[in-house]
């Protein structure tokens, strides 16, 4: 039974101080959080982080060791949003992102403008046009399209230039009765 009461005195602890400290933690995290972050999620964390440590009786000044946690948790946060990309990221606009529904017409202009780009694409010369291809559909680099065509680098970006220039017209002008 002794052994009993000596494991709760850390999650009594804990809880004492997450009916005192919590609404001051996520206060915290709301002001220095990004805004994707979620205040609530962080409190937790730091209250996990004191849960695993376990023993909390030699914490002499439960308010700035938690808000040196909290710090650690913030940062912790901050690291893994920036390593993923995070800042990188914007908020869904349905307006900005188009949400709207495709309709028939649209997806017509959309049919239209790919058979004017292929038909264009076959316009061009075949080397040419292989080093385009090349290059925007598999990935090469240009140094790798010269190696595999057997032609210099500067050739495959006047072959580049070509292309570009002639679809960039093709798509301009429209389609050619």
């Amino acid at each position: 039974m002794a052994h009993d009461n000596k494991a709760r005195l850390p999650q009594v602890q804990l809880e004492s101080w997450v009916r005192q400290y919590g609404g001051a933690l996520r206060n915290y995290f709301r002001r220095r959080a990004p805004r994707h972050a979620d205040a609530d999620d962080l409190t937790q964390e730091v209250f996990a982080r004191l849960a695993r440590r376990g023993n909390l009786s030699d914490i002499k000044m439960a308010e700035a060791y938690l808000f040196q946690t909290a710090n650690s948790v913030l940062i912790d946060s901050l690291r893994r949003t920036e390593s993923r990309g995070g800042s990188a990221h914007e908020e869904f606009e349905d307006g900005r992102h188009g949400t709207e529904s495709l309709d028939p017409e649209r997806v017509l202009i959309g049919k239209e403008g790919v058979e004017l780009l292929i038909s264009a694409l076959y316009e061009l010369p075949e080397p040419v046009r292989q080093a385009f291809v090349l290059y925007h559909f598999e990935e090469f680099r240009h140094a790798d399209i010269a190696g595999k065509l057997g032609i210099s680098v500067s050739t495959v970006e006047k072959y580049m230039a070509r292309a570009n220039a002639h679809l960039l017209a093709r798509l301009r002008d429209g389609p050619r009765n």
